[in-house]
């Protein structure tokens, strides 16, 4: 019987832990007034559209926040120029278009390991800093 309940508490902690967002976040996101199916996607943790990433900018949700909901759907962004300009007019941050620009080199099975350092134009303050 011990065993039995170590490994529930154990398993709870763990889907817990996998939760894709906390109450504090869902809170937020309500307080933000974003529709009611986007909010329902969200609770679900699936992958977002762009008019939904820009639904999610225009009611004021940081970038941080949209990349840190987006990272763990591991989903491929394939933009188009666009798509990126329809995202730029709509006030969306820099940061959450690079990341979307980037998740084809990063979740792609094709593709090879790349480094921000190993980009040209790349501008790193602490180049003196080894990557490992």
């Amino acid at each position: 019987m011990n065993r039995f309940l170590l490994a529930s508490v154990v398993l709870t902690f763990a889907f817990a832990a996998c939760a894709p967002l906390n109450h504090r976040d869902r809170n937020f996101l309500q307080g933000r007034g974003i529709s009611p199916a986007l909010h329902e996607k969200m609770v679900h943790h699936e992958p977002l559209t762009v008019d939904e990433i820009i639904e999610l900018s225009q009611k004021g949700v940081p970038g941080r926040f949209i990349v840190h909901y987006l990272q763990p759907t591991y989903f491929v962004y394939k933009l188009h120029p666009s798509d990126v300009d329809q995202m730029r007019k709509a006030g969306v941050e820099d940061g959450v278009i690079r990341y979307l620009a980037s998740t084809p080199s990063m979740f792609s099975p094709t593709a090879g390991t790349y480094w921000y350092e190993d980009d040209p134009h790349f501008n790193d303050f602490t180049r003196s800093y080894s990557r490992y």
